[in-house]
């Protein structure tokens, strides 16, 4: 006979899914069969095969498997979190080889400033060929900070956008964000992050942000030479987002099919800046602007982020404490161009943040080997992080 007690003896990892269910059916006095069913099958998902060698940590199942084939376990095998809260924050991010070790650096740093009340559902968008080793050191990363605080979703995003125009330090990958929309049918809104970005604060009040229903991005301002390129083609436009870090109105851009005229534009036109050519195109007057603190580029000196603002139509212009807020403590640090942290040219006095996060991944030899950097380099530039400021670069309160 069925009995929860006889199954919380051999099955205490999932105590609080019973615990539940008991509930369930002592409130609304429903049929038992219908939940011995359902439990019966969450029991043999969590059974040890021989194919498959499961570890329980945190009351989560993460799943090892041989060859590492996580997109046909993500469709298949639910992952279940009993720790998850109303604080859920969608974010995706693109990944392919290019990006690798950058990928696991902006992990870290998101990992590392996560609230613990805050539950990110992070949506992955891989293309083909992708080393599969990344999977296994995703995990590593996810399982040292709690596995219980985030979802990894795998995405498989095959040939979409093979012909589109890319460059040295784009990549195809940075196309699949126009896909999200269908992608992700039942999410309503999402943060978009680029790999090139470290995160210094929990998301949960820029995912709280509210949009009308004809506002489908949220973005912060681009140099102001790609507003005038923009002009070119469409003479009124007054403002120009870069497309790295994005909040996405997920439900209006299906509702107005945002996605299939983006898709169309790239299709048909040149593309100056890539995708986020064809998004500012579409999109230029139902975008809203996102505080600059969200999306910070790296500026090296205060005296550049004010230059940048001073450029920008005196409409749209960030106030002075904006600015401060931003260039001081910034949410999301974006490092734009073309020479990137992880590279010696690099003289972007940022570069040391990126690299304190590298550390703190679990795999600092391996990527500081990768990119020719030795431990005297990182060092030196970790010795500028203040010890009394934390990861800051100063404390506002001294403006």
């Amino acid at each position: 006979m069925f009995s929860f007690d006889n199954i919380y003896e051999k099955e205490n990892y999932i105590e609080p899914l019973f615990l539940n269910l008991k509930l369930i059916i002592q409130r609304y006095k429903l049929k038992k069969l219908f939940f011995i069913l359902l439990l019966n099958s969450v029991l043999l998902i969590n059974l040890v095969s021989n194919e498959r060698k499961e570890k329980i940590k945190d009351n989560q199942i993460i799943l090892k498997t041989s060859n590492h084939n996580i997109s046909s376990i993500n469709n298949t095998i639910p992952t279940i979190n009993f720790n998850h809260t109303n604080n859920t924050v969608h974010i995706a991010i693109n990944i392919d080889n290019k990006y690798y070790y950058p990928c696991l650096v902006f992990l870290t740093s998101l990992l590392d400033n996560r609230k613990n009340s805050t539950f990110y559902q992070l949506h992955i968008l891989k293309g083909n060929g992708l080393n599969e080793s990344l999977y296994e050191k995703i995990s590593t990363i996810v399982n040292q900070y709690g596995n219980n605080h985030i979802h990894i979703n795998y995405h498989d995003m095959n040939d979409q956008f093979k012909k589109a125009t890319h460059g040295r330090y784009i990549s195809i990958a940075d196309y699949y964000r126009i896909a999200l929309p269908s992608l992700l049918p039942t999410v309503d809104k999402i943060i978009y992050i680029d790999t090139d970005v470290i995160n210094f604060k929990d998301l949960t009040e820029m995912y709280s942000l509210e949009f009308k229903d004809d506002i489908y991005l949220l973005g912060t301002l681009d140099k102001i030479y790609m507003l005038n390129e923009l002009k070119k083609q469409f003479q009124n436009v007054t403002r120009y987002m870069n497309a790295g870090i994005l909040l996405m109105n997920l439900k209006s851009m299906r509702k107005y099919r945002i996605e299939e005229k983006i898709r169309a534009y790239v299709s048909t036109h040149f593309l100056n800046h890539h995708d986020q050519t064809a998004i500012n195109a579409v999109c230029h007057n139902n975008f809203g602007i996102l505080s600059i603190k969200y999306g910070c580029f790296s500026f090296n000196k205060f005296e550049d982020i004010v230059s940048y603002n001073d450029k920008q139509n005196e409409i749209n212009r960030y106030s002075l404490e904006e600015l401060k807020q931003a260039f001081y403590e910034p949410t999301l640090l974006h490092f734009v161009g073309y020479v990137k942290p992880w590279e010696k040219k690099c003289k972007n006095e940022n570069q040391k943040y990126w690299w304190y996060y590298a550390k703190k991944s679990g795999f600092y030899e391996e990527i500081s080997k990768f990119y020719g950097f030795n431990e005297k380099d990182v060092e030196e530039m970790l010795k500028k992080i203040p010890e009394d400021g934390g990861l800051l670069r100063r404390n506002i309160k001294n403006l």
